[in-house]
C-alpha cells in the first residue's frame, strides 16, 4: 500500500500547464498589439504621406476686414499681419496692396493701402494676407510686356510667361515657384530682372492649374516635377540662350538643385528663395509642427520613398556641397515656419568658399523680398549681373 511520501504528485502538472497558456496568451497578446501599433503607424504614415504629396490649390479666408477707409486697412494683430514691408490682401473677387504699419492697438493693427488693382476693399470682408503680393499676369500685375508661350514637357506643353529682355542671344532666367503655388509666386522678382535686361521664363510644371496633370495626381517633391526644368532650359537654349540662370522658390529650389546636379553645362548661376535643401529634415519639421512623435515620421518618410518612389536622400543637397562649381545666391529666413533651413545653412559652410552667397533675413518662408524689397532687388541685381 503506497504511503504518503510514495504518493504520485496530482498538483504540479496542472500549474505548469496553466504558466505555458498564459504564456502564450501573453506572447499572443504582445503580438497582437506589435500589429496593432505597426498597422497604426502604417496607417498614419500613410496618411501623411498623403498629405505630404497633396495637390491643393485652395486658399483658406480666415481674416476679417475690421475697417477700411482713408486709405488704411484694420485688421486683426497676429504674426502674418504685423510684418514690416509689402504684403497682399486678398479676398474672393479682390486684392489690394498693403503697405507699412502706420496704426494699431493690442488687438488690431492698421496699414496703409498702397492701391486696390481689383475689387473693392470694405469692411467685414474675408481676406488672407498674399506674401506673393501681386496677382494676375506681369502686365496687369507690373506694367511688363511679356508673351504667353508654352515649352514641351512628356506630358505635354506646358505654359509659361517669357519677358524677352533686350536681347534674346544672352543669359536666361528660369523661375520656378514652389510646392502647389503658380507663377504668381515669380512676379516679386520680375522688376530686378528686368533692368538686367535677362529674358526671364517662368514657368509653369505638372499638376498646375493650366498645365498637364501628372500620372495619379500627386505633387511627388521635384521627384519628377524637375523634369520640366531641363525641357524648359532646352527650350530656352533653343529660343538663343547663352546660358542660364535657375531661380527657385522653396520645393522650386529643390527642382532647381537637382536640375543642376544632373545637367549642369549651361547653368550660369543659381538663386534660392527659402530652398528645400533636404526634404527629410523638412518633413521632420513638419511632422513635429503637426504633433506627430518622431518615429512615426520616420515611418512616414520611408512611406513616401515606397509608395511614390521617391528618394529623399537625393534631396539632401548638402551631400553634394563639396562638389559645387556653380555660383549660388542663397536667400533664407529665420522664421521659416514651412521649411527647415538648417540645410540652407550647412550647404553654405560646406560648398568651396566663395561659391554660395547665403543672406539671411528675419522674415518667414519665402517672404525675404516683402520685408526688405530694396536690399533684396540690390543683392539679386549684382548676381544677376556677374552671372549674365
Amino acid at each position: 500500500m503506497p504511503t504518503e511520501t510514495d504518493a504520485p504528485s496530482v498538483s504540479a502538472s496542472p500549474p505548469r500547464r496553466h504558466k505555458k497558456r498564459l504564456l502564450r496568451t501573453l506572447l499572443a497578446a504582445v503580438v497582437a498589439l506589435v500589429l496593432l501599433a505597426g498597422a497604426g503607424a502604417a496607417g498614419i504614415g500613410w496618411y501623411f504621406s498623403g498629405v505630404a504629396t497633396e495637390v491643393e490649390h485652395g486658399r483658406e479666408y480666415r481674416l476679417t476686414v475690421l475697417a477700411a477707409a482713408n486709405g488704411t486697412v484694420t485688421l486683426p494683430r497676429e504674426p502674418g499681419t504685423v510684418r514690416p514691408g509689402l504684403w497682399g490682401l486678398v479676398w474672393r473677387d479682390g486684392r489690394a496692396i498693403m503697405g507699412q504699419v502706420v496704426g494699431g492697438d493690442a488687438k488690431t493693427v492698421v496699414r496703409k493701402v498702397e492701391s486696390v488693382p481689383q475689387g473693392a476693399l470694405t469692411t467685414g470682408l474675408r481676406a488672407a494676407i498674399d506674401h506673393w503680393v501681386y496677382g494676375g499676369d506681369p502686365k496687369t500685375a507690373l506694367g511688363l510686356d511679356f508673351q504667353n508661350v508654352t515649352y514641351p514637357s512628356k506630358l505635354g506643353p506646358m505654359p509659361a510667361w517669357l519677358l524677352p529682355g533686350t536681347t534674346p542671344r544672352r543669359t536666361w532666367v528660369i523661375a520656378v515657384h514652389g510646392r502647389n503655388a503658380d507663377r504668381a509666386e515669380t512676379l516679386r522678382a520680375m522688376r530686378a530682372v528686368q533692368r538686367t535686361g535677362m529674358p526671364m521664363l517662368s514657368i509653369a510644371y505638372r499638376n498646375d492649374v493650366g498645365a498637364p496633370a501628372a500620372p495619379g495626381g500627386r505633387n511627388l517633391m521635384g521627384q519628377t516635377e524637375w523634369d520640366e526644368v531641363r525641357n524648359a532650359i532646352a527650350y530656352a537654349r533653343g529660343q538663343g540662350a547663352t546660358g542660364i540662370v535657375l531661380y527657385g522658390w522653396s520645393m522650386g529650389g529643390a527642382m532647381v538643385m537637382r536640375t543642376l546636379r544632373n545637367d549642369p553645362a549651361p547653368i550660369r548661376g543659381v538663386v534660392l528663395d527659402s530652398p528645400v535643401m533636404d526634404w527629410g529634415a523638412t518633413l521632420d519639421k513638419q511632422g513635429a509642427e503637426r504633433g506627430l512623435p518622431a518615429p512615426l515620421t520616420a515611418v512616414a518618410k520611408r512611406v513616401v520613398e515606397w509608395r511614390y518612389g521617391i528618394d529623399l536622400g537625393q534631396f539632401d543637397q548638402r551631400r553634394y556641397a563639396i562638389t559645387l562649381k556653380t555660383p549660388v545666391l542663397l536667400y533664407t529666413t529665420d522664421e521659416d515656419e514651412m521649411v527647415d533651413n538648417r540645410p540652407s545653412y550647412e550647404f553654405a559652410r560646406k560648398a568651396p568658399a566663395g561659391l554660395v552667397s547665403h543672406i539671411s533675413v528675419h522674415a518667414d518662408h519665402t517672404d525675404a523680398w516683402n520685408v526688405d524689397a530694396s536690399a533684396y532687388e540690390a543683392s539679386l541685381d549684382a548676381f544677376l549681373r556677374k552671372a549674365g
